[in-house]
C-alpha cells in the first residue's frame, strides 16, 4: 500500500498547474506530463490489483505498462528546461527512467515467479517514485510560483 501511495503522489505533483516558464517548455512539458500521468494511475491500480492474479498476468501487466511508460517518457527527456529548473529536471527524468527499469523487473520477476525479486523491485519503484515526485514538486515550486 506504501507503494502505491509513492506512485500517487509522484502522479499528483506531476500534475502542476499554470506556469511562467518559457512558453515553448511549458506546452511540451504538459504535453508530456499527461500520458505519464496516465500511465502512473494505471501502474498503481496494477499494483493494487496483484492479488489473486496468476504472476504470467501480472508480468505481462506491468511490463505492457513499462513499455507505454518508455515512450511517454521520451517527450519528457527531449524537453530543453529553462537553466534554473535544469537540476530538478535531470532528477525528475533520470528518477522516471528509474521507475520504467522497475517496472520491467517487477514484470521480469513475476514471470520467473521470484517473489523476493518482485518485491526488491516493488521496493525501488517506490523509492524511484519518491525521488521523482520531490524532483518534480522543485519543478512545480519553480515554474509555477507566481
Amino acid at each position: 500500500m506504501a507503494k502505491a501511495v509513492a506512485v500517487i503522489l509522484c502522479l499528483a505533483v506531476l500534475a502542476g498547474c499554470g506556469s511562467t516558464a518559457p512558453p515553448q517548455f511549458q506546452a511540451g512539458y504538459a504535453a508530456a506530463r499527461r500520458p505519464l500521468n496516465q500511465i502512473l494511475s494505471d501502474v498503481n491500480g496494477a499494483l493494487k490489483g496483484v492479488r489473486g492474479r496468476s504472476t504470467v498476468r501480472v508480468a505481462g501487466t506491468v511490463g505492457a505498462l513499462a513499455g507505454r511508460f518508455r515512450k511517454a517518457l521520451a517527450p519528457l527527456e527531449a524537453l530543453k528546461p529553462p537553466a534554473r529548473i535544469a537540476t530538478a529536471f535531470t532528477t525528475l527524468t533520470s528518477s522516471l527512467r528509474r521507475v520504467e527499469n522497475d517496472l520491467r523487473e517487477i514484470s521480469i520477476a513475476a514471470r520467473r515467479r521470484n517473489l523476493v525479486g518482485a518485491s526488491l523491485a516493488v521496493e525501488s519503484l517506490s523509492s524511484d517514485a519518491r525521488a521523482a515526485s520531490q524532483a518534480a514538486a522543485v519543478i512545480k515550486q519553480k515554474l509555477y510560483a507566481r
